[in-house]
């Protein structure tokens, strides 16, 4: 290859990126990788700094603290009853998901995950009537809790849109479904405060957390997809599904 035709090479590659003006955090990987899941892989791990406190100048909204709606626990037969409502939760740790697996069929737009949260902690007010045995138990105050080794399962399939007379790429809600790990909980105020029967309650709360992970389960795995569908579209339609195919323009003139 010629030198003048080097220049032009990658100069029109320059007037390629400068024109998407695609920032550095975002990779785009090539249709034609051999690997695309390894490198959409990569692009990912590259992005996830970026989201626990947004991106602005892209308009993503932070990951966290991600607001959950209202829990209501209704479970058991009077001797072993409980009733609780679960108000302003908020959730962090879902910026440390590790992706375990990934499948991409990029002809269909389709991407199929396998993700582990390894660990969550979350914070709200709880208002609660319980009895276990001969146990009473009423109480309000503030709860928090910690889940461990947490994971879930994710399908992301998009579908090219026009705006503008130009392409877009935009995703419907992702589908998850949660494995539920471990949790411990405490809820604080119980009892009056009695630090004794509050800590014993808090411990059969916790032995028993199955009953609260079931009934958190459907508004985390609703919380979670629609905060990853949100971030992808706000980045996948901010760029026109031409301005994403630079690399393999790149990679053409590289001769790759």
């Amino acid at each position: 290859m010629c030198v003048a035709r080097l220049g032009l090479c990658l100069m029109t590659v320059f007037i390629a990126i400068a024109d998407a003006a695609i920032p550095e955090y975002i990779h785009i990987c090539s249709a034609n990788d051999a690997d695309i899941s390894k490198c959409i892989l990569n692009s990912i791990n590259l992005l996830r700094p970026q989201l626990k406190e947004g991106i602005e100048e892209l308009d993503v909204p932070p990951l966290e603290p991600l607001p959950l709606d209202e829990i209501t626990l209704k479970r058991g037969p009077s001797s072993t009853r409980i009733t609780a409502n679960i108000t302003d939760i908020k959730v962090w740790g879902a910026s440390d998901f590790e992706i375990l697996e990934l499948r991409a069929n990029v002809k269909k737009n389709k991407f199929t995950f396998k993700v582990r949260l390894p660990y969550l902690y979350f914070q709200g007010k709880y208002d609660l009537d319980m009895q276990i045995l001969l146990i009473k138990l009423k109480g309000r105050g503030p709860i928090t809790g910690n889940f461990s080794n947490y994971g879930f399962e994710a399908v992301m399939k998009g579908d090219k849109i026009q705006k503008d007379g130009e392409e877009y790429l935009r995703f419907d809600k992702m589908k998850v479904r949660i494995h539920v790990g471990e949790a411990k909980l405490n809820l604080e105020n119980l009892f009056g405060g009695d630090p004794v029967l509050g800590k014993v309650t808090n411990d059969i709360l916790s032995d028993n957390s199955e009953l609260f992970l079931n009934e958190i389960r459907p508004n985390l795995e609703t919380s979670l997809a629609e905060k990853f569908t949100e971030i992808a579209n706000k980045i996948t339609l901010r760029f026109t599904y031409n301005e994403f195919e630079v690399k393999p323009i790149f990679d053409t003139y590289l001769g790759k």
